[in-house]
């Protein structure tokens, strides 16, 4: 007993190195890195990369794109998977459509981003075949469905890559919530099919499937892949934004990329630490 109690405890000791020890020391190097005590060109205690942060809006507007994106793909992403799981309980049981729920999610990201950029960009092959279906006269002429202003090729990559899980996880809720009864029982008393979709499906779900959203959109918020081969070089997502900063040729940069990979690691363990408790107080 003790030989496993003692495993147990060395087990839980890296598993804590590994999700605790090790973020919190890059955290503190990226936070001595921004003062300029560490790193290629440490020079001694400095502030005025802090102070040059007020003039760099860089870091602001890749943030507010990235929440953007994030809160673009999970709605959507929420509102087809709640459209499809309470409007559609036939399709959803039977075969092969729930098997097909299941393809997108062997699909890595970035196999996904390929594929949407060969689909949907000017070159790629939707603007081909409207080219020679004579829709279009030019490749300038195609919309931009990829690599736009908005985001829209992000997030509509993240979209398919998170609707079938939350499809899933809506599907399962609600069979394990029996639902199905409580709409019956909803109907005796004479309420409408709306009404037991907006006052208790749709809060069921939603509260039940809260930790998973939060993880979805902490996930987007962090993505790389997808932004960098899907997106502009301006705006960028945050990880992007913080990649590019720290692998230009001028080290100089450096102490500022540390500073922002260290607000933006903050602020994201915040915003996980706000919305877990949220989470908590309005859980059932």
């Amino acid at each position: 007993m003790s030989s496993k109690l003692r495993s147990g405890k060395l087990l839980l000791g890296l598993y804590a190195l590994l999700v605790v020890g090790l973020p919190l020391a890059g955290l503190g190097y990226a936070l001595l890195g921004s003062v300029g005590v560490v790193g290629p060109l440490a020079a001694g205690f400095t502030g005025r990369y802090w102070l040059a942060l007020g003039a760099d809006t860089g870091l602001l507007k890749s943030a507010l794109f990235s929440l953007w994106v994030a809160g673009a793909s999970l709605g959507l992403s929420v509102a087809a998977a709640l459209g499809l799981v309470l409007g559609a309980q036939a399709t959803l049981r039977r075969r092969p459509f729930p098997t097909l729920l299941y393809v997108p999610l062997l699909m890595p990201s970035l196999v996904m981003g390929f594929y949407l950029f060969q689909l949907l960009s000017r070159a790629g092959w939707l603007s081909r075949l409207s080219f020679q279906l004579g829709l279009t006269h030019s490749l300038d002429a195609f919309p931009e469905l990829v690599q736009d202003a908005a985001g829209g090729g992000i997030i509509l990559a993240q979209v398919l890559l998170a609707f079938p899980f939350l499809t899933l996880l809506f599907q399962a809720i609600y069979q394990e919530s029996r639902l199905d009864d409580y709409r019956q029982l909803t109907q005796t008393l004479g309420a409408s099919a709306a009404q037991f979709r907006w006052r208790v499906a749709v809060p069921v779900l939603l509260r039940r499937a809260a930790p998973a959203l939060l993880l979805s959109g902490i996930a987007t918020l962090g993505a790389y892949d997808l932004p960098l081969l899907l997106g502009r070089p301006y705006p960028q997502m945050l990880s992007v934004y913080i990649a590019t900063r720290l692998q230009r040729f001028d080290l100089r940069e450096l102490p500022a990329a540390y500073l922002a990979g260290f607000l933006v690691a903050v602020g994201l363990l915040g915003l996980i630490l706000v919305l877990i408790r949220l989470t908590r107080r309005h859980a059932f």
